[in-house]
């Protein structure tokens, strides 16, 4: 080594001092282009002094790139590297920021033994043609379907073909035209966007073309470089096989040219195991031989760039358990289980931890470890005490690597449900009875429930009751209910009650029932809500030494059959209680009963009638007023609803009184308030009546009304009052029209009655006697105050009976009367001073007529006469003829 170093120094002495600023030139440089990576690639060689053979040194080379567009140069860059013994040739290469096709470069070199800082000369230009100074037949457009990173500026160009021009380009939907007759143009666009799978879409047009199907086309690809890959770690379930996930990022190639793909290799065994692209998250692979530790990269790469990861990993602190299976019981009795499960062998034998998770409805979820060897056969299991009786419980079971080797728990078995076994109840019922006294026998219902200290230990399939006196046996039942009647007579019994379950039976219960007695010291108490809530009713008692305790009992609901019978006991110091429950319904009448109670003997001390206390509406309900008259006013209002009524509603009042003045109106009652006011208040006691009508009211006059619904305890007075004014009379014209009508009506009637002979021979003119011929049979009418006619109409009929018209029920209607002859001699006495009329006869009443008739009779005429009298209304004629009837001429 020392004699390379002495070498070296000695060749840069002679090359400096022995022959002054000695230099090596560069030669045959040649210039070719790679136009799929858009590469410029150089190759050239060195002197081929023999000086410089057989060593390595160090020469830097400067670089420089011409572009015949920009006519300048676009690069000088340095390029440094040994020189070989082989005296191969030197290459570079260089990525131009434009398509190489678009422009012509020209470069040249020249070099420098470091650090003797003397520089060769430069090569001449070597220079590679774009497509610009062919003259092709077509017409092209660079690049071709690049991928550019989202943001970068992109140079496209424009080539037309041979004696033809460009007229103009499109950028992703944007064209710009060319001024120009050039051939080709170059054009750059900055901040490109991020594009989709289907890229950005670039035209030339030419002058040549015509349509748009002619147009030459290229796309441009904007992507991203690939994230960073996160959260590498790998990890093993059996010491045979390491599994590595990540995160892989936000993937932004799209098509098969520019994948993302991901390389998991060992850096420090030079092995990949893993190459896969898109959506890659996974890479498994075994674990070699007796390796545990593994230094792991993972690269992601894309045509525009590559990102890595790294992790360090210990195999053997990797361990990641898969879940435990077939969960079974082994043995189990009321409080204990024994849970056995399985484990999947591992390669190599470890200290497994595993924890057991139970829980119950009506327990904390508890936890229990245990720690075994993975060596086959792996069934563990675990013995779990002090659980509940007949109760079920869920578990699941996980897994780990124990101590120093824990990495993380394995996932959660599947859960199983086991319910632990039976056992005889604990605890005894609460019991206690309602008698119904008979005529010789009394009836029994004995109730029982759970007591506090009370636990049923399973499934309670029946209870059990029995039934005995002292003088004779008694009986027994089993059944599934809560209660029992027994008929029996009126001696003392002792009852007992258990209930059982499939294991066994609770301690007995046992209630004594003294023999019948009268009741005669029972107190009873009048209805009250003293001492009640607004949830709860008060029953109190007066205690006595005697009793080592009291049971208070009713019925939840009083009305319905059964009447859910409950009770409650109290010590022996306790005298008062608020009983409270869902059940109970504001103005429901219930009943208490208060005993004490000696050992398991019961004796009825008082019974209590009460009800909830009912609160006071909030506020009165809304009413109306309408049909308004001068002497009435209806009211009426609507119910409250159910989940808003605080009370119970037992009735209404309805309250008025005329405003600044008493109320004289007389209703049910008259109240008397402070501050001098009176008013009159009427009381609805049916709730269900929502209307009301007040009568008798002055017209006129302004009322104040209001409502008010009651309950037990009502306030003296509604909170709201609303006005109303009942109508006026009727107006003056109405008022002034029965005496305008009456007044004049009353005189005319006063003159008519002074003036009563003329009015009544105005109205009823004399009438002169009617002509009567002979007739075979007496004419015999009925007496005057039986018919009196108004009229009477005699025509002429030759031989047609009084008698056949009489009872044919024929009326003798428009009937002619008349007077042929005018005899003289046929004049009655009363008519004797009168002036008759042969032509015509005036009317006469038929009495009248009747009465006059004449002794002798006038001979009849022939032939047609003239009508004398025509009758207004019909003449009833039945039962005023008798006899034979006259013949009659018609007229």
């Amino acid at each position: 080594m020392n004699h390379l170093v002495f070498q070296t120094v000695v060749l840069y002495a002679v090359l400096y001092f022995g022959q002054g600023n000695h230099v090596i030139q560069p030669r045959n440089l040649k210039v070719s282009m790679n136009l799929t990576l858009q590469q410029l690639l150089l190759e050239w060689y060195v002197s081929d002094d023999p000086k410089t053979n057989h060593c390595e040194i160090d020469i830097v080379f400067t670089i420089q790139i011409y572009r015949t567009e920009e006519n300048n140069i676009i690069l000088t860059e340095n390029y440094t590297t040994a020189l070989n013994k082989s005296n191969q040739p030197l290459n570079w290469s260089w990525i131009s920021d434009i398509p190489l096709q678009c422009a012509t470069h020209g470069v040249r070199l020249r070099s420098m033994v470091a650090p003797l800082e003397a520089w060769s000369n430069w090569t001449s230009w070597e220079a590679v043609d774009g497509l610009d100074v062919l003259n092709d037949s077509k017409g092209y457009i660079f690049p071709y379907e690049k991928y550019v990173e989202e943001g970068s500026s992109v140079t496209f160009c424009c080539i037309a073909k041979k004696n033809e021009h460009v007229t103009n380009y499109t950028f992703h939907k944007h064209t710009e035209i060319v001024n120009t007759t050039q051939q080709r143009i170059m054009f750059t666009e900055t901040a490109v966007p991020l594009t989709s799978e289907m890229g950005l879409s670039v035209y030339c047009r030419f002058s040549y073309q015509s349509s748009f199907s002619d147009l030459d086309r290229t796309v441009l690809f904007v992507t991203r470089q690939p994230d960073e890959p996160r959260l590498l770690d790998c990890e093993t379930k059996d010491m045979v096989e390491l599994k590595c996930t990540w995160d892989p990022g936000e993937i932004y190639s799209y098509n098969d040219n520019c994948l993302t793909e991901f390389i998991l290799s060992d850096v420090s065994h030079t092995k990949t195991y893993c190459s896969c692209t898109k959506q890659c998250r996974l890479c498994q692979f075994k674990i070699s031989g007796e390796q545990t530790k593994y230094n792991l990269t993972l690269v992601s790469k894309n045509c525009l760039g590559q990102k890595q990861a790294y992790v360090d990993i210990d195999v053997a602190n990797r361990v990641l358990l898969p879940p435990p299976d077939q969960l079974s019981v082994g043995y189990q009795n009321a409080t204990m289980i024994q849970l056995y499960w399985t484990l999947k062998p591992i390669m190599k034998t470890l200290l497994v931890v595993c924890q057991v998770n139970i829980f119950s409805l009506d327990e904390e979820e508890k936890q229990y470890n245990m720690t075994v060897l993975s060596s086959p056969p792996l069934h563990p299991h675990i013995n779990l005490h002090g659980l509940q009786v007949y109760t079920n419980y869920t578990l699941k079971v996980r897994c780990a690597a124990a101590n120093d080797l824990f990495w993380k728990w394995s996932k959660w078995s599947q859960t199983i449900t086991i319910q632990t076994n039976e056992s005889a109840p604990a605890g005894q019922l609460d019991i206690w009875g309602d008698i119904s006294p008979g005529f010789k026998e009394r009836n029994v219902t004995v109730f029982w429930k759970a007591s506090p200290g009370f636990q049923a230990n399973g499934n309670i399939k029946t209870y059990e009751i029995c039934w005995e006196n002292v003088e004779q046996s008694g009986g027994c039942h089993s059944t599934k209910s809560n209660n029992y009647t027994i008929s029996l007579n009126s001696q003392s019994y002792k009852i007992t009650v258990w209930a059982k379950n499939s294991a066994s039976a609770s301690p007995p219960s046992v209630l004594h029932l003294s023999a019948a007695e009268d009741n005669g010291d029972v107190k009873y108490s009048e209805e009250n809500t003293t001492g009640n809530t607004a949830h709860g009713i008060y029953v109190s008692w007066k205690p006595t030494s005697k009793f080592d305790g009291y049971v208070v009992d009713w019925c939840n609901y009083p009305r319905s059959q059964p009447c859910d019978f409950q009770w409650r006991r109290f010590g022996q110091n306790e005298s008062s209680t608020i009983i409270t429950s869902g059940a109970f319904s504001r103005g429901m009448r219930y009943t208490f009963r208060v005993y004490g109670t000696q050992g398991n003997r019961m004796c009825l001390l008082e019974k209590k009638t009460k009800y909830l206390k009912e609160l006071e509406p909030v506020q009165d309900p809304s009413f109306n007023i309408s049909a308004v008259t001068s002497s009435s006013v209806t009211v009426s209002w609507e119910s409250y609803p159910e989940d808003s009524q605080l009370g119970f509603i037992r009735g209404y009042n309805v309250y008025i009184k005329m405003a600044n003045r008493n109320c004289t109106l007389k209703l049910s009652e008259t109240l008397l308030f402070p501050g001098d006011l009176v008013a009159c208040k009427h009381t609805i006691k049916d709730r269900n009546e929502k209307k009301l009508t007040l009568r008798n009211l002055e017209p006129g006059i302004t009322y104040l009304l209001a409502v008010q619904a009651y309950s037990v305890n009502p306030r003296n007075m509604a909170d709201k009052f609303e006005p109303v004014t009942t109508q006026l009379e009727r107006n003056w014209f109405h008022r002034l029209l029965p005496p305008l009508i009456t007044v004049p009506l009353m005189i005319i009637i006063c003159v008519c009655f002074w003036k009563s002979d003329c009015v009544r021979n105005y109205l009823f003119p004399e009438v002169p006697h009617p002509h009567v011929s002979p007739v075979k049979k007496t004419l015999v009418v009925i007496e005057d105050h039986e018919v009196t006619p108004d009229r009477l109409v005699v025509m002429k009929k030759p031989d047609i009976s009084i008698d056949s018209l009489l009872f044919e029920g024929r009326a003798i209607e428009n009937a002619t009367y008349f007077n042929p002859s005018c005899c003289q001699s046929l004049q009655d006495q009363e008519g004797a001073s009168r002036k008759l009329s042969c032509a015509s006869t005036s009317y006469r009443p038929l009495q009248d007529f009747v009465k006059s008739r004449p002794t002798t009779s006038c001979p009849p005429e022939t032939g047609q006469s003239n009508l004398n009298y025509v009758s207004q209304i019909k003449v009833p004629l039945l039962g005023v003829l008798q006899g034979a009837s006259p013949s009659f001429r018609e007229p």
